[in-house]
């Protein structure tokens, strides 16, 4: 599934949808996200510097003025942490987003980016009710062992290692829909 397409499918998906996504992509869901996120301060701050040169006519000539120079490598890696941290913890305070014409889509994007990072915190914070089992699951939706490795390792059958994944994955997802719901307890 491609990048913006997960993004897009995540965000209208209900909550047990949003933890079949997470399940299904567990190894590079974090790395989806964070690449999503730099692919937007990118975007913002290439319009910045964009609407500013529109608004100075720039011809392509720099000229310094005044009699301090200026680091503009410094601002510019400062200004990218800023809007980075701004975009991961949704605080646009502090003028992150002047000189963009897109505030709205951005502010949008970002607070999708915030709950993905939320729901993977919540669903890695609730592998702990698998007790023996967890290790069993995250090797298998860590894409580490096959069912058919895990069914030998234990000694039992390729079916019954495939329901035991079904009860864990919907025990597991029950729980964290339940949080996600707004159940105190989810379901354990």
């Amino acid at each position: 599934m491609a990048e913006k397409n997960l993004i897009k499918t995540y965000m209208s998906s209900s909550y047990e949808k949003r933890v079949d996504i997470i399940i299904k992509n567990y190894t590079n869901f974090m790395g989806i996200v964070d690449g999503y996120t730099e692919g937007l301060r990118y975007m913002i701050e290439s319009e910045k510097e964009s609407n500013s040169r529109q608004s100075i006519g720039d011809l392509g000539v720099r000229v310094q003025s005044g009699g301090m120079p200026s680091d503009t490598t410094a601002k510019k890696a400062i200004r990218n942490v800023l809007t980075r941290d701004a975009l991961i913890n949704c605080d646009f305070s502090g003028n992150v987003l002047e000189g963009v014409d897109r505030v709205e889509m951005y502010i949008r994007d970002a607070y999708i980016l915030r709950d993905m990072r939320k729901d993977y915190n919540l669903f890695n914070s609730q592998l702990g009710i698998l007790g023996t089992e967890q290790d069993m699951f995250l090797r298998y939706i860590r894409k580490e062992a096959t069912l058919g490795v895990l069914a030998e390792e234990r000694g039992i059958s390729y079916e019954t290692v495939q329901q035991k994944m079904v009860k864990i994955k919907n025990r597991l997802k029950q729980q964290v829909v339940g949080f996600m719901e707004g159940n105190l307890g989810g379901i354990a």
